[in-house]
């Protein structure tokens, strides 16, 4: 074990930090949420809505406070937004705040900061499954699926899948690598119970256990994986060699979902109309990406041809939820089973693009 290299990173984290962004799971730290004007509603019960007469353009001026990951979709419409006024110019007054993990936007929904978040697959599942008795939240659009994560290793302690036995993985407390590397574990017959298994608040921390041989292995997606390769790890394993492809969903409250359906649904519109554009002018998009937050050109059309980008909520994603469900529920993540099902509300997608919901309950 190398538990005598760990103290290392503490010395060389804070100068990595001053030149690294946390990319994938977000930036380190939350950036500080400033008072937002919050839809509100004089009606407490649901708002109905006729689909067959409904229009985006009757939708009135309004604001949404949305949380983001550093390179995720929603702060790619911000920075969209900020060059061109394609959501103003609709109407739409996009308020973002920065988090370092979608499960962190959870966090601020619950205490009314803001109205959407996001969540990984394994991270949404465990908060609702550990919060069944009060949870509103509600996944209402697939925001992304992406196979974008890969194990990887130093080559001189790890060449197959296997040595991981008697070595350091890097992980993060409550964020999909636990489900990955458990699907990792499983496929690859590897004894978790000799893996040593160190948990660290960024991937600056985890470039820095790199950097010192302070750990073996990390799941690293397409953007950071340069850094990594810096400091001679390779790639091993694809999250899809071990059926972990990832999804990510919106979510939100219930009760803002049924009372501000309208508004959700203009959203969701402008937004895939939105992510039309930036297909059409990704050259010119990824230069204001890398200006205005410091993501390299190159990586940021790279990530983006390599994922999905429009709001969906098919079969296989909801699929996938309940795989994940049951894989934690067994796995003791929570006391209580229960059926992800319930959990979903896509009516506002269905609004604007019916043949994009073509999830069934099952």
């Amino acid at each position: 074990m190398k538990k005598n290299y760990i103290k290392k990173f503490l010395a060389i984290t804070a100068a990595l930090s001053m030149t690294v962004g946390f990319v994938g799971c977000g930036n380190e730290g939350a950036d500080t949420i400033e008072a937002g004007s919050k839809l509100k509603s004089d009606e407490e019960t649901k708002v109905e809505i006729d689909p067959e007469n409904f229009n985006i353009d009757d939708v009135g001026e309004f604001t949404i406070r949305v949380g983001v990951n550093s390179g995720d979709g929603n702060q790619y419409l911000k920075i969209l937004d900020n060059h061109t006024g394609y959501l103003k110019d609709r109407g739409i007054n996009l308020e973002t705040t920065e988090f370092a993990a979608g499960i962190n936007t959870i966090d601020a929904i619950t205490t009314d900061q803001l109205d959407v978040g996001l969540f990984a697959d394994y991270a949404g599942v465990n908060r609702i499954g550990n919060t069944l008795a009060d949870t509103q939240l509600r996944a209402f659009a697939t925001i992304r699926k992406s196979n974008a994560y890969n194990l990887y290793v130093n080559p001189d302690t790890i060449k197959e899948p296997k040595d991981l036995e008697g070595h350091t993985a890097i992980s993060m407390a409550g964020v999909v690598f636990e489900y990955d590397y458990g699907k990792l574990f499983e496929t690859y017959d590897i004894d978790k119970s000799k893996v040593e298994l160190v948990n660290v608040s960024s991937t600056q921390e985890a470039i820095a256990l790199a950097a010192t041989n302070g750990a073996d292995s990390y799941w690293v997606n397409d953007q950071i994986a340069p850094k990594f390769e810096e400091v001679g790890w390779k790639p091993l394993v694809n999250i899809s060699d071990v059926d972990a492809t990832m999804y990510t969903f919106l979510v939100a409250n219930n009760s803002y979902l049924e009372e501000h359906k309208a508004e959700v649904a203009k959203f969701l519109k402008v937004s895939d109309e939105a992510f039309d554009y930036i297909d059409e002018n990704l050259d010119e998009f990824a230069g204001w990406v890398q200006a205005d937050i410091g993501l390299d050109k190159d990586l940021v059309i790279r990530g983006w041809k390599e994922a999905t980008h429009n709001y969906t909520f098919p079969q296989d994603a909801y699929e996938d939820l309940l795989k994940v469900e049951d894989w934690c529920y067994k796995n003791g993540n929570f006391p209580t089973e229960y059926d992800f099902t319930d959990y979903i509300n896509t009516d506002a997608l269905a609004l604007v693009s019916p043949d994009e919901v073509t999830w069934q309950a099952k």
